[in-house]
C-alpha cells in the first residue's frame, strides 16, 4: 500500500472546508497533517479535534520540512504570494482556481515553478464532472462538431463587503471553469475573442458576461455566464449539423437531440469531483508524472479572462493569445 503524501491546507473558508472534509474522510492519497487559517481559534480547535498541527502564519506551515505538498484555498488575490512562497520551499502546490487574478501574476507563478522543478496544479474541477467527461467521450466518437455552447447561471449570494481579496466578478469567480473547458475542446489557437460584460456600476465587478470564441478554422463557442435571481442553469452543448448533445452537470442529465427533437436521455451518476482531482494530484506526485491540470492550463484560462475584459472594453473582437 502506498504511503500517503503529507499535505498542508491553507485556507478553510467555504471551498477550503470541502478540501478539509474530504482529506479527513476520504482516501485521496494525501494525509492532512497541518492547516492554516485566518480564524485562529477555530483553526486551533479543528486541529486539536483531528490531531493535526495548526499554524497561525501560513509561512510556518510551508516551511515545515514534514510537509511535501501544499493546497492553497485562500482568496484568489493571495494565490500569487502563497504559491511563490511554497515554490521557494520546493513544495508541490495545488491552487484553487483561478490560478491568479491576472496574467502577469500567473506567469510569475508558472515560471517560478518551472525553474524550481516544482509541480504546480490548478483546481478546475468541472473537468472531473462525470457527465462532462461522458459528453467529451461521445463527441470524440461522433467526429468533427461545428459549435459549442455553455451556460452557467448561479444564484446571487448575500452581498459580502468588497475588498481587494474579493473584488472580482463572475468570470474569475466561476466562469473560468467554462473558459478552461472550452479551450480544451477547441482544436486550435489563436482564438478570436468577443465579449459583452454587464456591471451594476462602472467600477463594480461584472454580474454577466456573454462570450464568443472563434478558432482559425471557423469553429465557434458561445458562453453565457451570470449571477441571477432565477433558477440555476449549468449546461454544455456540443453541436453537429443535425445533432446536439447537452450535458447538465448539476442534474447529471445527458440529452441527445436530432433537429431539436429529443431522441434520448440518461442520468450519469454523480461523483465527488474534488476527491477525484485530489487523487490525481497525489498520484502524479507519487509517480513523478505531470499533474493533470498544469499551472500552464490555469494560466491560459486566466489569459482568456483578460482577453474577455479587453474585448468588452474595446467593443471589438481581439486575438488570443
Amino acid at each position: 500500500m502506498n504511503t500517503p503524501i503529507p499535505v498542508g491546507l491553507i485556507g478553510l473558508g467555504r471551498h477550503g472546508s470541502r478540501y478539509f472534509r474530504h482529506l479527513i474522510e476520504k482516501e485521496t492519497g494525501g494525509q492532512l497533517v497541518a492547516i492554516s487559517r485566518q480564524q485562529v481559534e477555530e483553526g486551533r480547535q479543528q486541529a486539536k479535534i483531528h490531531r493535526i498541527r495548526f499554524f497561525s502564519d501560513y509561512r510556518d506551515l510551508i516551511a515545515d520540512p514534514a510537509i511535501q505538498a501544499v493546497l492553497v484555498v485562500a482568496p484568489a488575490a493571495l494565490n500569487s504570494q502563497i504559491g511563490l512562497d511554497a515554490i521557494a520551499h520546493r513544495k508541490a502546490v495545488l491552487l484553487e482556481k483561478p490560478l491568479a487574478l491576472n496574467w502577469r501574476e500567473g506567469k510569475n507563478l508558472v515560471e517560478a515553478a518551472n525553474k524550481a522543478g516544482v509541480p504546480l496544479m490548478t483546481d478546475h474541477t468541472l473537468r472531473y464532472e462525470p457527465v462532462i467527461r461522458k459528453i467529451r467521450d461521445i463527441s470524440s466518437r461522433l467526429g468533427p462538431w461545428q459549435a459549442l455552447r455553455g451556460a452557467m447561471h448561479l444564484e446571487e449570494r448575500p452581498e459580502i463587503p468588497r475588498s481587494k481579496e474579493t473584488d472580482h466578478g463572475v468570470l474569475l469567480e466561476f466562469g473560468i471553469h467554462l473558459l478552461d473547458w472550452s479551450r480544451g475542446m477547441l482544436p486550435d489557437e489563436p482564438l478570436t475573442v468577443a465579449a459583452t460584460i454587464t456591471r451594476l456600476s462602472p467600477r463594480a465587478p461584472e454580474k454577466h458576461a456573454n462570450i464568443n470564441l472563434t478558432t482559425r478554422s471557423g469553429l465557434s463557442c458561445h458562453l453565457d455566464i451570470s449571477r441571477v435571481r432565477t433558477k440555476l442553469v449549468t449546461h454544455i452543448d456540443i453541436i453537429w449539423t443535425n445533432e446536439r448533445i447537452r450535458a447538465d452537470w448539476t442534474t447529471g442529465l445527458l440529452q441527445t437531440f436530432n433537429h431539436e427533437v429529443l431522441t434520448s436521455q440518461e442520468w450519469i451518476p454523480a461523483a465527488p469531483t474534488l476527491v477525484l482531482m485530489l487523487k490525481d494530484f497525489f498520484q502524479a506526485l507519487r509517480t513523478s508524472q505531470p499533474v493533470p491540470i498544469s499551472g500552464e492550463d490555469g494560466l491560459r484560462a486566466v489569459g482568456l479572462v483578460e482577453a474577455c475584459y479587453q474585448a468588452a472594453s474595446s467593443k471589438q473582437p481581439i486575438l488570443y493569445p
